[in-house]
Formats: C-alpha cells, sequence, structure tokens
C-alpha cells in the first residue's frame, strides 16, 4: 500500500504510541485500500456498455448480420470487463453515495474487529481511513464518545483530509492521531495500573 512510506508508518505507530502514555483509553488506526469488492458496479456498466452496442449500431445504419451484430456485442462486453474490473476502476464505478455508505460500514466493522469495543473503561477510539473512497471516520466507544461529542471528532477529521489534499498524508496521520490523544487524555487520563489492550502500530487492511 503506498499511501505511506514505511518511516511514515513508523512516524504514525510512534504518534500512537506516544498519545497512548497520557491516557488509559485505547487507540486503534486502520488504513483500508478499499471498503468493498465493489464487484456489482463493474458487472453493471460492463451489461450496459454491451447492451448500448446493437441499439447504437442500428440507428447508426448498419448493415450487418445479427450473428456480426452479436460477435461485436460480446467483444464490446469483454472488453468493457477487462476494463471495469480493474481494482483501481471498480470503485470509480459506484456513485459517491454508496462509497460514504460502504466507507462507514467498514470504520464500523473495523472497530468490532479490531476489538476497540472491548476496552476496559468504554474508551476506546478507532481512525478510520479508507483510501478507494477517501473516506475518513473516527469511531469511539460510547464512554468517550459522549464526553467528547461528535463535533470535535470531526473537526479532527476536517484537518486530516486538509493536510492530506495538500500531500502531507503523514503529517495529517500524526496530527489526528496526537489530537484524539489530547482529547482522550482530558477525559481518561493514565491510570497507574494501566495496562495496553489494543496494538499501537498502524494497522493495515
Amino acid at each position: 500500500m503506498a499511501f505511506l512510506s514505511d518511516a511514515d508508518k513508523k512516524r504514525v505507530t510512534d504518534a500512537i504510541a506516544a498519545a497512548e502514555r497520557k491516557t488509559s483509553g485505547e487507540f486503534v488506526a486502520v488504513v483500508a485500500e478499499r471498503s468493498d469488492h465493489y464487484l456489482f458496479f463493474p458487472m453493471l456498466w460492463t451489461a450496459i456498455a454491451s447492451l448500448i452496442v446493437p441499439g447504437a449500431m442500428l440507428l447508426a445504419g448498419a448493415d450487418l448480420s445479427l450473428l456480426i451484430i452479436y460477435a461485436i456485442q460480446l467483444a464490446g462486453f469483454i472488453v468493457a470487463a477487462v476494463v471495469f474490473f480493474q481494482p483501481s476502476i471498480r470503485p470509480h464505478l459506484a456513485p459517491g453515495a454508496f462509497r460514504h455508505d460502504y466507507g462507514h460500514r467498514f470504520a464500523h466493522e473495523q472497530f468490532y474487529f479490531q476489538g476497540v469495543h472491548r476496552t476496559r473503561d468504554h474508551s476506546g477510539v478507532l481512525l478510520f481511513v479508507s483510501i478507494a473512497e477517501r473516506y475518513v471516520e473516527i469511531v469511539a466507544d460510547e464512554g468517550i464518545h459522549r464526553n467528547v461529542g461528535e463535533a470535535h471528532w470531526q473537526q479532527i477529521v476536517d484537518n486530516f483530509v486538509s493536510e492530506v489534499k495538500a500531500r502531507r498524508v503523514a503529517d495529517g496521520f500524526v496530527g489526528a492521531v496526537t489530537a484524539i490523544g489530547d482529547a482522550m487524555a482530558t477525559h481518561y487520563p493514565r491510570q497507574a495500573d494501566d495496562t495496553n489492550e489494543l496494538s499501537n502500530r498502524l494497522i493495515e487492511v
């Protein structure tokens, strides 16, 4: 995943460790290459493209036999399938609302899959980034979310997005991690008996 270099990943991991030293809360950062396989939309657009071919040829007045038209339609289907099923193309064939919903759904799946909901004090926070969808979300357990509030999380997300747009991806991650850690420390300062319940490394899925 070329979104972050190895050196950048280490910066993020170090920032997570530093943030957790200030709080009894638990923090996880996940970067996903994509939030869905997007198999439906390539098939849909491939079918549409292949169905348009005969109609376009007839409207153009092409004097061809049905067999030739069918052969051209089949060839068009194969070409469209090869193009539309490219992993880098598939997400762009889905409407923006679908990409947003897939990102949101996968973020919450990762919240549970990574065990963020099982922290002792219900103080787990997940920073989720999905590259293909350009989707970012902070998912927080009920205890800390109630204390920090949605508006503060959204401000951190907005700052992160601004950094990424300026091509300062690693700086955006480190800034977001630090800001989340500060918010967590305000409400869940580190305790003497605190134990590290979740991984500090940047998780790639």
